[in-house]
């Protein structure tokens, strides 16, 4: 059956640098030590069907160190707190493979280089995802707090006698709206502000062109697992401005009702999505 649409995929659709980089480490491990178990731990990256793939290859997902021996293991993109890095580095025998993503690395080096210098630090993020749990861990207790809006910047830095000096940066993947606009309310704080855009460029990219192409095509897909922060962020911002936007993990997820009287339609994936998968949901659609 011939295609009833235009598809439109997006420009930077797929696996960011720092993804790419841990699966292209993660795929390596198994022929750099083929006689040693290898894990990572918790998953790479949030996509379950890479995550299956490495399993399948011998890079299976430990979810706790106490797992973890004299084998292999291998830190995810996301990255993990301090505290673990140095048990880690405790246990004989075991050799690191750091597939950290060099901005959230930045980003933690930040962190601990501020709040060390007595800063109040501010992460712009969400609490319980771990890169954010990683970056908290590289400072101050007292000082370091993580938000989601301006409504929850503390009002006591707009009291105190002592002006405060405060550090801003933000998960990876955060909006850059959002991050201007907490920004902007710090301003008017009497005292130091120091903002650090440790958004990632390929964020703020992906989250550009899901806008534009959402402005323009009758239904948009966004491809990626129902675990990734990036993914469903996408998704978010596509449905302000296209209503018929949908998640997909998989070409499975596809319902032909979806695309009744649409003439052209957007795609886009998250960071950690494989271009497989966008390949297997064009294809899909050839076919409803």
């Amino acid at each position: 059956m011939g295609r009833k649409f235009k598809i439109v995929v997006a420009e930077t659709a797929g696996f960011c640098f720092g993804v790419k980089r841990a699966v292209n480490l993660a795929n390596r491990a198994p022929n750099l030590y083929p006689d040693r178990p290898i894990l990572t731990l918790g998953p790479i990256i949030h996509n379950p069907q890479v995550v299956a793939q490495l399993a399948a290859k011998g890079v299976k997902k430990a979810e706790d160190i106490d797992q973890l021996n004299s084998g292999v293991v291998i830190i995810r993109s996301h990255g993990i707190t301090r505290q673990l890095a140095a048990r880690l580095k405790e246990i004989p025998g075991l050799t690191i493979i750091n597939a950290t993503c060099p901005f959230v690395r930045r980003a933690q080096e930040i962190v601990a280089r501020m709040s060390g210098r007595g800063y109040e630090v501010i992460i712009i993020g969400e609490p319980d995802h771990p890169e954010v749990a990683g970056l908290i861990s590289y400072g101050c207790p007292e000082r370091t707090r993580v938000i989601t809006s301006p409504e929850e910047i503390p009002q006591s830095f707009f009291k105190q006698k002592k002006p405060p000096r405060i550090a801003l940066l933000a998960q990876t993947t955060q909006p850059q709206e959002l991050y201007n606009e907490i920004a902007g309310s710090l301003l008017p704080i009497k005292g130091e502000l120091r903002c650090f855009n440790t958004i990632c460029t390929a964020t703020s990219d992906r989250q550009g062109e899901v806008l534009d192409l959402a402005g323009r095509c009758d239904c948009m897909l966004i491809i990626g697992g129902r675990n990734s922060a990036n993914t469903n962020r996408l998704h978010q911002l596509s449905l302000t401005r296209q209503p018929r936007s949908h998640h997909i993990e998989t070409a499975s997820d596809l319902k032909p009702e979806w695309f009744s009287g649409v003439e052209s339609v957007g795609i886009s994936a998250g960071a950690s999505t494989p271009q497989w998968l966008i390949d297997e949901t064009i294809t899909a659609l050839d076919h409803l």
